[in-house]
């Protein structure tokens, strides 16, 4: 396992490298991208992006996709700022429902899959659209309160660190620890590099695609519990760029989306130069519009880069 573990993670050293070279380019570009103010907002900023994208390295890995976790995400918000102003009875009943309704959705995404072989991409659509309805139902608009004592918890600082980004460190720790030091993590690279042989080597892939979707449901409903805190209310809306954002780090940190290939700590590193790519422009006041540009290009790049790869080993 030990070779395996190198390998996976040869994938993510081009995205390490460009994170050093943007911080770098950054720095010389602004001496105010250095100071400890601006970098504990970019890693706060990058929280809730590495955590969904942990979330979307599960179903990556699989060769599936999760495109359900941006409305997890809203819904999420909604629950905390419907019922955690109550108290911590409140609170506590608002994360547990966010968290079952994030693994439920994950449920229902698995069995889609594996019981009515639905392409990965048309039940997360599907449960991503159901969902979306019902946060607008229950939040028209950005509303509610958040329990204020949670909010200054998760905005607690540490240093440059936020509560929240040492969450998410702590979530890609834990995911790190099951993708390569568990049998559970070693089936989903199994069934990622081809269903078939896993299953007759005596995988029950049906049960791992089920459990993979819903602990992606969880991650992502933990990210939209942390944004709640950080945006002090609910929206119906705030997790939609969520879904093709947290795709892009997993692929530009390494990810494959044929599955089976790289690491979870690529994704971290994928969140960071998003976030980066966001941080940067607006400093200089380039338009927001020209942010999805690059990193549709990044994403493009890293997909062709997977290609050419996939090409040479076959």
């Amino acid at each position: 396992m030990k070779g395996s573990v190198k390998s996976h993670i040869k994938q993510a050293i081009p995205s390490l490298v460009i994170m050093v070279f943007m911080v770098g380019a950054a720095s010389a570009m602004s001496s105010r991208f250095f100071t400890a103010a601006n970098l504990r907002n970019v890693l706060t900023q990058t929280a809730v992006l590495a955590i969904v994208s942990a979330a979307q390295c599960f179903a990556l890995l699989i060769g599936g996709i999760d495109m359900s976790v941006s409305s997890v995400i809203s819904v999420s918000t909604i629950f905390v700022a419907m019922f955690s102003h109550s108290g911590p009875a409140g609170l506590a009943f608002a994360i547990a429902l966010a968290l079952a309704v994030g693994a439920f959705t994950g449920f229902v995404n698995g069995m889609g899959i594996v019981r009515f072989q639905i392409p990965a991409m048309i039940i997360t659509i599907s449960t991503q659209a159901f969902l979306k309805g019902i946060a607008l139902i229950l939040m028209p608009s950005s509303g509610g309160k958040v329990n204020q004592a949670f909010v200054k918890v998760i905005k607690t600082r540490v240093g440059i660190f936020s509560v929240a980004f040492l969450l998410a460190v702590l979530t890609y720790a834990s995911a790190w620890l099951v993708l390569h030091y568990t049998r559970f993590g070693r089936r989903i690279y199994a069934v990622g590099n081809g269903e078939l042989y896993a299953e007759q080597s005596g995988i029950d892939t049906k049960k791992i695609t089920v459990m993979v979707y819903v602990l992606s449901g969880l991650i992502a409903a933990f990210g939209g519990i942390i944004l709640s805190a950080r945006i002090s209310s609910g929206n119906p809306l705030v997790g939609d760029s969520y879904a093709m954002d947290s795709v892009a780090a997993a692929v530009i940190g390494g990810i494959s989306m044929n599955g089976g290939v790289g690491t979870i700590a690529g994704a971290l590193s994928g969140a960071v130069i998003l976030t980066l790519i966001n941080n940067i422009m607006n400093s200089m006041g380039i338009s927001p519009y020209y942010q999805y540009i690059l990193k549709g290009a990044l994403l493009m790049f890293s997909l062709m880069l997977f290609q050419i790869k996939r090409r040479r080993t076959v």
